[in-house]
């Protein structure tokens, strides 16, 4: 993701866009002893404000808190355990998903928007965006938010976040045209490079550590990530942090009906970063479409 400083207008515009804060639940709305939800904040996608590091607001949460975010679901096992897991914290979470995973699982969907959780997009088919151009952008995005909100019984969030957090200035001109807020990462819990849960909390903690609060990145597609929620949300409490829920003040226009793209073969990518990412979320994607596929000859 590239970096610019940002100008005093630009940030009084950002901070502007964060919305009204309300609490997100009463005192007595969660079990003793649970996480719970510390308070929602509205926040209004107007011109297509920045949230999250680097370009966002420093001070769009306070000292000790976090948002829960998960990208590139929903996957039916691993969802379900993280929501099983969140649940029984009384604790929200921000869903950034796929389009073609959501065409495929979109009972998931339901599911996530009747919990109370927040569900913003993360393209159709997991591309670099920074790489194409305005119609391919277009059908990536608008085509997933239909989607989404076909399947979801609550409006989806105008709430988006780049795969490979990659993007152009075509791209986020396209978005503040369009009124969609902008998701960055504070925290990245590498989770596609793990193989086991312990190592999810640790980089999650550590960065908690070194920042104080922050935007934390996970994805439900790995059953290890599903494996590490409820250690981690055992340690956030433990910790005294406060997990924020995050909401849109705005609503979306959508686009309805845009075609989606058509898929992809899965190709290499020269950072190797992008490369693993790509390809472990390519395949939960193929095993997912290859499960239905499975289950319709049956």
């Amino acid at each position: 993701m590239r970096r610019r400083n940002l100008s005093l207008a630009a940030s009084a515009v950002i901070a502007a866009a964060i919305g009204t804060l309300a609490p997100a639940l009463a005192d007595d709305a969660c079990p003793a002893g649970t996480l719970g939800v510390s308070r929602t904040i509205e926040v209004d996608a107007t011109g297509g404000p920045w949230i999250g590091a680097p370009l966002g607001d420093p001070n769009f949460l306070a000292p000790g808190e976090v948002v829960l975010t998960f990208d590139d679901g929903p996957s039916p096992k691993d969802t379900r355990e993280i929501l099983a897991a969140l649940a029984k914290e009384c604790t929200k979470a921000v869903f950034f998903m796929v389009g073609e995973m959501v065409a495929v699982h979109p009972e998931i969907v339901k599911e996530v928007a009747d919990q109370g959780h927040t569900i913003g997009t993360h393209t159709w088919s997991h591309p670099n965006l920074a790489r194409l151009d305005l119609p391919e952008v277009t059908r990536e995005v608008e085509a997933t938010f239909d989607v989404v909100q076909k399947a979801s019984p609550q409006p989806v969030a105008p709430f988006f976040r780049y795969p490979y957090l990659s993007s152009s200035k075509l791209d986020e001109d396209y978005f503040k045209s369009r009124n969609i807020a902008q998701f960055a990462v504070d925290i990245d819990s590498s989770d596609w490079r793990m193989r086991s849960s312990a190592p999810v909390i640790a980089k999650v903690m550590a960065g908690l550590k070194a920042r104080g609060r922050g935007i934390i990145l996970m994805h439900d597609i790995h059953k290890w990530t599903a494996g590490a929620v409820p250690g981690l949300l055992a340690k956030l409490k433990a910790g005294g942090y406060k997990v924020v829920l995050l909401k849109p003040k705005t609503t979306l226009q959508l686009v309805a009906d845009v075609t989606p793209p058509e898929p992809q073969k899965t190709t290499m990518r020269s950072s190797s970063r992008r490369s693993k990412h790509h390809q472990t979320s390519s395949r939960a994607r193929r095993a997912a479409l290859l499960s239905k596929k499975s289950a319709e000859l049956q």
